[in-house]
């Protein structure tokens, strides 16, 4: 008698991927562990992946879908961009410190696997970096239109925003024990904001959403 799939065995993998590939790493994890920690046999994983690098991709594809699904850039109101760029920075980082799972992983794919064995992997990096920086971007952008945000450069704040995120939550993986009492996401993300509203001074019409790089856009030569 055939025996019957199980329905959720591969979402089961996926979530003790994550946790193996978080606590050992890439080259420390193995089939065996992440077979062990979903219940199943090494033959459980080779059901749905081919091997350790294929079921990496997928963890990787799973939880860039989850955190974009979490992470709607929010349309600015009443309150202006600025408070809509707090509101997404904090919601990033609520995000990840809610998964610390998930978070590690960007470490893993930041330092372990620098360049590391496939075009995919590099440009996977790239590609998750570059929507962060054009999320924050498009809020700036809105930020300058009405008066709520003073910035010269819309692209390079955003760098510079992207920059601190990602080395709050590098920090707060590291060592969270030296860190903690400094990670209220309200509160980081209001520091950061900050020099970007103390000189604000009015609408600056002459700036145009589509004259800088937004998500699903160039920026006008």
């Amino acid at each position: 008698m055939a025996r019957i799939a199980d329905p959720e065995l591969r979402n089961r993998l996926i979530a003790a991927a994550t946790q193996e590939f978080a606590a050992a790493g890439y080259a420390g994890a193995t089939l065996d562990g992440i077979a062990a920690r979903a219940g199943v046999t090494k033959g459980g994983v080779y059901f749905h992946f081919a091997g350790k690098e294929e079921l990496f991709f997928a963890v990787l594809d799973h939880w860039r879908e989850r955190r974009r699904r979490a992470l709607v850039v929010p349309v600015p109101g009443r309150s202006g961009a600025g408070s809509a760029l707090r509101e997404f920075l904090a919601a990033y980082l609520s995000f990840h410190f809610g998964e610390p799972a998930a978070t590690q992983l960007l470490r893993v794919l930041a330092t372990e696997l620098r360049g590391r064995f496939t075009a995919r992997l590099r440009e996977d990096d790239r590609q998750e970096q570059r929507w962060l920086r054009a999320s924050l971007r498009e809020l700036l952008v809105f930020g300058v239109r009405d008066g709520s945000l003073a910035v010269e450069d819309p692209a390079r704040a955003a760098f510079v925003l992207a920059a601190g995120v990602r080395g709050v939550l590098d920090q707060w993986i590291t060592a969270p024990g030296d860190v903690e009492m400094h990670c209220d996401p309200r509160q980081i993300a209001q520091v950061l904001v900050v020099p970007f509203t103390i000189a604000a001074s009015g609408p600056r019409s002459e700036i145009e959403p589509d004259e800088f790089d937004l998500p699903g856009g160039n920026r006008r030569g």
